[in-house]
This record gives C-alpha cells, sequence and structure tokens, in this order.
C-alpha cells in the first residue's frame, strides 16, 4: 500500500519558515504516533516514510507519502486528526487549513497506471545521492533507477523488484536516456550539518520497451511518492513528477 497526502499548513510569515523544517514536523508526526511505530522506524533500513515542505509567503505544502501499510495505519489517523503542529525549537507553529488524500492499494497499480515516453522530474527540494560513503550531487539514470528499486522494495513487499546481479537495474537505466536538465545547487540543513545537494528538472525519455518499459514507468511515478535519493524521510529528495507520451 502506497498513501500520499497534501497538507496546507499556515502559520505566521514572519517565522520564515524553510524546506528543512520538515524534519521538525517529521518529529512532530512521529511524538503522536504510536510509541512502538517510532521505536521500529529508527530499526530499519528502510524508512517507510517520505515527506518534504515547499514554503510560500502565505501557506506551505507538506507533502508525506506512506510507504506500507504499517505506516499508514499508524501515522494515517494522525495525520487526518491533528490540526496544529508546534514546532518548539524554532518558536513555531503551523495550523492545518485542509488536507487530500490519494493511495495505491497494490503495486499493479503503479505498474498498469500510465504508458508514458517522456518524464519531467522536478527536484523540489534539495536532493542528493550516496555511494561509497561519498555524497554525489548530480543525478544520473542509474543512480536514480537504483534509489527507487531500494524504495519500491521496501514499500511493496508483496512485489518486489528481483535483481540479484544488478542486471536489471542496468538494463533500465540504459533505456531511461536524460534529453535536458535545468539543475542548480542548493544544500540542505539537517541536525547542525550541511548536506550539499541540486535542486531543478531533469528530463528523461524512456527507450525501453514491453516490460521493461512498463516498470521503468512505474518506478519513476512512483518518485513523485517516495522521492529519490539520500534522507527522504528527513524532506530531502522531494519530486513533483510530469510525464507525457
Amino acid at each position: 500500500m502506497l498513501t500520499q497526502y497534501s497538507l496546507t499548513l499556515r502559520g505566521d510569515p514572519a517565522s520564515r519558515p524553510r524546506p528543512d523544517w520538515a524534519y521538525r514536523l517529521y518529529a512532530e508526526l512521529l511524538y503522536a504516533a504510536p510509541p512502538d511505530f517510532a521505536t521500529a522506524i529508527h530499526q530499519n533500513a528502510i524508512t517507510p516514510v517520505s515527506h518534504y515542505l515547499l514554503c510560500g509567503p502565505a501557506e506551505c505544502l507538506w507533502r508525506v507519502s506512506l510507504l506500507g501499510e504499517p505506516a499508514e495505519a499508524a501515522l494515517g489517523p494522525v495525520l487526518e486528526s491533528k490540526r496544529e503542529y508546534r514546532l518548539r525549537r524554532d518558536n513555531a507553529a503551523f495550523q492545518v487549513a485542509g488536507w487530500q488524500k490519494r493511495t495505491f492499494d497494490r503495486a499493479e497499480s503503479l505498474l498498469f497506471f500510465e504508458d508514458a515516453g517522456t518524464f519531467e522530474l522536478s527536484f523540489v527540494t534539495p536532493t542528493a545521492f550516496k555511494s561509497r560513503g561519498q555524497y554525489l550531487n548530480l543525478p544520473t539514470s542509474r543512480l536514480i533507477v537504483q534509489s527507487l528499486i531500494k524504495k519500491w522494495n521496501g514499500c511493496f513487499l508483496d512485489c518486489p523488484i528481483e535483481d540479484e546481479d544488478g542486471e536489471g537495474m542496468e538494463a533500465l537505466a540504459a533505456g531511461l536516456v536524460c534529453r535536458s536538465f535545468r539543475l542548480h545547487d542548493q544544500s540542505y540543513r539537517l541536525k547542525g550539518l550541511t548536506i550539499n545537494g541540486f535542486v531543478g528538472d531533469m528530463t528523461l525519455e524512456n527507450h525501453l520497451q514491453g516490460f521493461h518499459r512498463q516498470l521503468a514507468n512505474a518506478l519513476l511515478f512512483f518518485a513523485g511518492q517516495a522521492g529519490v535519493g539520500i534522507k527522504t524521510a528527513l524532506g530531502m529528495g522531494g519530486v513533483v513528477v510530469n510525464a507525457a507520451l
């Protein structure tokens, strides 16, 4: 199961909310969740939550994706009932002005969602990857596919993408061709650290055929819910996906 909530938040504009406040909101969300859930997600390698915060002059959009039934059961009721989030460290508060919900009950819902040949990925919060202990702040098809397969397998336990030798991932990545990109660097402040990343747009063309094309499409649509890269549970890697034939 995959559920995405879009919450409209309003607060004091003088507080100047920032995208990295997503981490503070996430902490408040976990504080209101059942204690056993909060404990469990800190022990798992893959966190079943992805979210990001977009701040405007009058209100903010907080988009929260719950990746799997345990996250939906624990956090869904909180997101639907909680009307205020207080960020004590920043001396700020947000009121929930409204929310919307979208659910994919099964992995097949994404596999047969829509056929498309071109995908524009808008990285709306700082995005980065990590390989062999090093941060990488430029996207490639391979890094994107690798990240999404890992997130997919953590979300859809009954429909994993099996790729023991890595050849499937390489085939998918080779068939996704970058047509254009407009990116610039942007850092993300987290727990007293600054992580270098990027934001902007990247257009990928799907040149694959058959099931590989179908699977690549599903993964790219999934990027709009799960995010891409590292620390998507803390507000990084937010992606908006637009597809066209």
